[in-house]
């Protein structure tokens, strides 16, 4: 269970990173580093969230109560 929650957490980040990254340059028409560092990382973490939800329910890890 470990081992699905642990990857969970890193396939949810790097959803998050990639998604605010697409955004970032397709959709605002922008580089990270104009766009900033901080603002970066939080809207990552929060994309990584939403799939992290996301995730849950179909990989059954049971983070979240039903």
């Amino acid at each position: 269970m470990l081992v699905k929650r642990l990857l969970l957490f890193v396939i949810a980040l790097v959803l998050g990173a990639g998604v605010t990254w697409l955004i970032i340059r397709f959709v605002l028409d922008t580089s990270v580093a104009e766009y900033g560092g901080l603002y970066f990382g939080l809207t990552s973490f929060f994309f990584g969230a939403f799939f992290g939800v996301w995730l849950d329910k179909f990989m059954g890890t049971g983070l979240l109560p039903e």
